[in-house]
């Protein structure tokens, strides 16, 4: 495994694994990628970069045997944005960056030029060929107040949740030939990118 990088040490790494994978009919945290589950293949990629990975979302079997620390919703149904809250206020560092476990395709490079830009503002949410990407972007830990706030009044759209913030939204397209970092796996006919890519 490769050693964190000193220049990400004060972020956590945090992989959302909390849907209940009704479009696809089967649990896209568990589908093979690259010989291994969606989720232990991002958790790998990840440590390579932060000294701290985690889950956030219900645990499986699967994953907690193989030592993976998986930190249930600290506020349950509250969908994407409840799972951004668990993950900052479980986090020991100032910023984590959050992924969801459906993107085979994220890069090291693609996540520390994210991450370059994480001192201009309370979060870094790219902007890629479909729009903003809240689930391939680095929070501040001071964000989980006001997302607490917005659970609190039932306010669960992230780009709501995020107003009253300061947001960068760097362009990020894929390079000629590359696959889109951004795709995820949300209904069986994705599943084939899984396969092709394997």
């Amino acid at each position: 495994m490769t050693p964190p990088s000193a220049a990400f040490k004060e972020v956590t790494g945090a992989i959302l694994i909390g849907g209940h994978s009704r479009r696809l009919g089967r649990d896209k945290v568990l589908l093979p990628h690259e010989g291994k589950p969606l989720a232990v293949h991002l958790h790998g990629l990840l440590a390579g970069l932060f000294p701290r990975v985690f889950l956030v979302g219900h645990p499986r079997p699967e994953l907690v045997d193989l030592g993976l620390t998986c930190i249930p919703d600290l506020v349950p149904d509250m969908g994407v944005l409840g799972g951004i809250y668990t993950a900052l206020v479980s986090a020991a560092t100032p910023h984590v960056f959050i992924t969801g476990a459906d993107m085979p395709f994220l890069t090291t490079s693609l996540i520390s030029r994210i991450l370059d830009q994480r001192h201009l503002a309370d979060a870094v949410i790219p902007k890629g060929p479909r729009g903003l990407e809240p689930l391939c972007a680095v929070y501040s830990t001071s964000c989980a107040d006001t997302l607490r706030q917005n659970i609190e009044k039932d306010r669960l759209k992230i780009t709501t949740a995020l107003g009253s913030l300061k947001i960068l939204s760097p362009a990020v397209m894929p390079e000629e030939g590359d696959q889109d970092p951004f795709i995820n796996i949300n209904y069986p006919e994705d599943v084939g990118v899984l396969e092709k890519d394997d």
